[in-house]
């Protein structure tokens, strides 16, 4: 699972810096609500069409993987936190 993790990772990572550092300009000249909208937008359109002709994959399976392997962990500590 950890060789799994690190290859989405690392394909998630620079769509993660990049949409940082726009939303970071963009909040600063527009607004947060409207940065919030066109950034996120603007990051999935970029990070779609990049996964499917660069890596061949679906990004959308790399974010469900992450969402779930998160979820798991965040389960996992409050079952030891209630113990």
């Amino acid at each position: 699972m950890d060789k799994i993790l690190k290859s989405i990772l690392k394909r998630q990572i620079p769509f993660l810096i990049g949409g940082t550092i726009t939303g970071t300009i963009m909040t600063y000249y527009f607004g947060f609500l409207f940065t919030i909208v066109v950034n996120s937008a603007m990051w999935y359109g970029i990070s779609y069409i990049f996964n499917k002709y660069y890596w061949k994959s679906k990004g959308l399976d790399d974010q469900k993987f992450l969402i779930q392997y998160i979820m798991s962990k965040i389960i996992h500590r409050k079952k030891i936190r209630n113990q």
